[in-house]
């Protein structure tokens, strides 16, 4: 079956300039009528629109998408399975949070008791999606997805005391750098158990054997490069240079 641009825009509920965009680009031809010259789509386009809007649907670069769809078949299919795992294993924490969300309302109403090992499962469940929310596409690009859900994996391993001890790590990292801003000499003794404190917590949070002291300084680049990690530090220590300060330490010692 043919479809005009019209109709392909209707049926996959985007617009005709997208698809001009996208033939322009040379990310989904269109083919010719050589009598007017419009744009015309068979089923072949229509399969391979469907297969680029499921990799927008991940937030890939339209680049990449276009490297995936000029590449074998095996490898889009590879890729697209890849992809599929993901959503189950989003589809998986969304449903354990549902869950734990539906159990602390059912506490808040007086109807049961949610238990210690529940409550720490939501705690966890919460700061995921947080830190996704805030920070997941930019750590995703710097680091790739691989290493994140590892991460994300060994975090939702932690035993409570294991949660409580990063937690307490976070909260020192911001109580030792508050004086440290406005104040810096990276060769005091200070700066240097700064440094050792955040290396702590990173071993702490990533995979076995990801740290490096490049991923460390290009962490500590995310810090003053991204207004969000910047807004974090400065509220944290109540200090405008914060996270350019922590920059300045772990360049020094990593």
């Amino acid at each position: 079956m043919s479809y005009s641009i019209n109709d392909l825009a209707k049926l996959a509920g985007i617009s005709t300039r997208t698809l001009r965009y996208y033939d322009k680009c040379g990310l989904l031809k269109a083919r010719r009528d050589p009598e007017n010259n419009y744009r015309y789509y068979e089923e072949k386009e229509v399969d391979q629109l469907q297969k680029i809007m499921f990799l927008k649907l991940f937030d890939l670069p339209l680049a990449q998408i276009k490297q995936v769809m000029v590449s074998s078949q095996k490898q889009q299919l590879v890729t697209l399975q890849s992809q599929r795992q993901k959503l189950v294993n989003e589809q998986k924490r969304l449903s354990d949070l549902i869950i734990s969300l539906d159990k602390t309302l059912e506490v808040m109403k007086g109807k049961t008791q949610m238990n210690d090992v529940e409550k720490f499962t939501a705690l966890k469940a919460q700061a995921i999606v947080d830190n996704e929310k805030k920070y997941g596409k930019e750590i995703r690009s710097n680091y790739g997805d691989e290493t994140i859900d590892a991460s994300k994996e060994k975090f939702c391993s932690f035993s409570e005391k294991d949660f409580n001890h990063v937690e307490d790590i976070k909260k020192q990292i911001l109580i030792e750098l508050r004086p440290l801003v406005g104040n810096l000499d990276v060769t005091k003794a200070a700066a240097q158990h700064l440094f050792n404190l955040h290396q702590k917590y990173l071993l702490a949070m990533w995979p076995t054997g990801q740290y490096s002291s490049k991923a460390h300084k290009g962490l500590a680049n995310m810090y003053v490069g991204d207004a969000r990690f910047r807004r974090y530090y400065e509220e944290g220590t109540g200090k405008k240079d914060a996270a350019k300060t922590l920059k300045a330490i772990i360049d020094y010692y990593a």
